[in-house]
């Protein structure tokens, strides 16, 4: 699997640095010249979560484009590792994609925060447990991975389709997947995702009023089995169609 990703990482490491190296500077730029030219905070803030989202897409899209190559590619098929190892290393990427653009969010988050002296003290981050901003975490990456397993699924249906308008197939049963999985488990276990919530609230006025509270949340854990469960039967579809259905 290691090489399998090596051969990921190379293919795409140039265009993914240099992605990285493009969203800095417009951070870069964005903070400096408004700075410079007294923007106001909120336009700053609007701006750059622009260009976060425009690279969350380009990575969303790099990571698609890859696996569909991947899966049709001569060479691909002649190293001696199972299907299933392509997708385990694409979804791979795609998490270390995710957690270094989480990462320069969470910091760009805190630096304007400081340097419009946002009172961090009245969210109390030491009154929620660890507990729950691990449970947090997990459900994040969890949600995460299994809507790019759904996706790569739909990739490979795309791909096995040999005739015109098999890419609007794929799309098609992506939204669908998402949908109907959603509607089962909420008619099943009576709400339609494993972590239910709200997670937190808040309000604000001004930084005065700013109030902040942890909300009931709770692990729905027949959603949660549901969710698995679905995600292995997918993936091994996945497999299937990569090594019956797709032409090299």
């Amino acid at each position: 699997m290691m090489r399998v990703l090596k051969y990921d990482w190379k293919r795409n490491s140039t265009m993914l640095l240099g992605a990285f190296a493009i969203l800095l500077m417009v951070q870069i730029g964005i903070t400096v010249l408004g700075t410079v030219r007294n923007w106001d905070l909120a336009v700053m803030i609007v701006l750059s979560m622009l260009a976060y989202t425009s690279m969350s897409v380009l990575l969303l899209v790099v990571t698609g484009k890859t696996f569909g190559y991947n899966i049709k590619a001569y060479h691909r098929r002649l190293l001696p590792v199972r299907s299933v190892w392509s997708v385990v290393s694409s979804l791979i990427l795609a998490c270390a994609n995710l957690l270094v653009l989480g990462v320069l969010m969470a910091l760009h988050i805190w630096y304007y925060g400081s340097a419009a002296g946002f009172p961090w003290e009245v969210i109390h981050f030491s009154d929620s447990s660890l507990m729950y901003y691990v449970s947090l975490l997990v459900f994040i990456v969890w949600k995460f991975i299994y809507v790019m397993i759904t996706l790569f699924f739909s990739i490979a249906v795309a791909s096995s389709l040999t005739r015109k308008g098999g890419v609007w197939i794929g799309i098609l049963i992506f939204f669908l997947l998402q949908n109907v999985l959603g509607w089962l488990s909420e008619f099943l276990f009576g709400d339609d995702t494993a972590f239910s919530g709200p997670v937190a609230s808040f309000s604000v006025i001004d930084y005065t009023g700013f109030t902040f509270s942890q909300g009931h949340h709770a692990w729905v854990w027949g959603a949660f089995a549901f969710e698995v469960v679905a995600a292995v039967l997918i993936l091994y579809a996945t497999v299937y169609l990569i090594d019956r259905k797709v032409e090299v």
